[in-house]
């Protein structure tokens, strides 16, 4: 039996298996933290105890991967609201999703040295095999967001990162792999 010859061009794979050439499409998995580490710039002026100005907050706000995470009970107002009493160390009061998003902030910030560590597990993610299972290309956005795990919206995959808890055996949302819970929502 002959062995296979891999070819990776462009999006797809070529497999030379007996001179026959099969194409696989591989769809492009595209990992965008963008949120997360602005969000990281915030919590850490936070701890540092400098204060970030109004117009940092607004900015953070109007961020295209921050508006998958609003919705009704959650919109950018609630996040600048939250984000404001963050960093003038002021007590909070809105519904319950705002009350929810400060309180998880709150729980960053008091575990504030297992954040970077996360963050470096996320970037050692393979996402190969995500690839090779997904019909189009994809974007992961992971973002300290209100949806509780992996949420699928069009072509993007929106990961909470409140919910993501990096143990010994990778990255885990609720009760699975990452990995795996990103492709179950493929």
């Amino acid at each position: 039996m002959k062995k296979s010859n891999k070819y990776k061009l462009g999006g797809e794979k070529r497999y030379q298996n007996n001179n026959i050439w099969q194409r696989i499409y591989m769809a492009n998995i595209k990992t965008n933290l963008n949120g997360l580490e602005i969000t990281l710039f915030f919590w850490n002026s936070v701890m540092a105890k400098e204060k970030v100005n109004e117009s940092f907050l607004n900015d953070l706000c109007s961020m295209r991967e921050f508006s998958y995470i609003y919705n009704e009970d959650f919109n950018s107002e609630s996040l600048r609201r939250v984000l404001s009493a963050l960093n003038n160390k002021e007590p909070f009061s809105g519904n319950k999703a705002e009350r929810k998003y400060y309180s998880n902030n709150l729980m960053i910030l008091e575990y504030i040295d297992e954040v970077q560590p996360t963050i470096d597990a996320i970037k050692r993610l393979n996402l190969n095999k995500l690839g090779e299972s997904a019909e189009e290309d994809m974007e992961i956005i992971i973002v300290p967001a209100t949806v509780g795990s992996v949420q699928k919206i069009d072509n993007i995959l929106l990961v909470d990162f409140f919910s993501l808890k990096n143990t010994e055996n990778g990255l885990v949302i609720s009760g699975e792999s990452l990995e795996a819970a990103l492709r179950n929502k493929i």
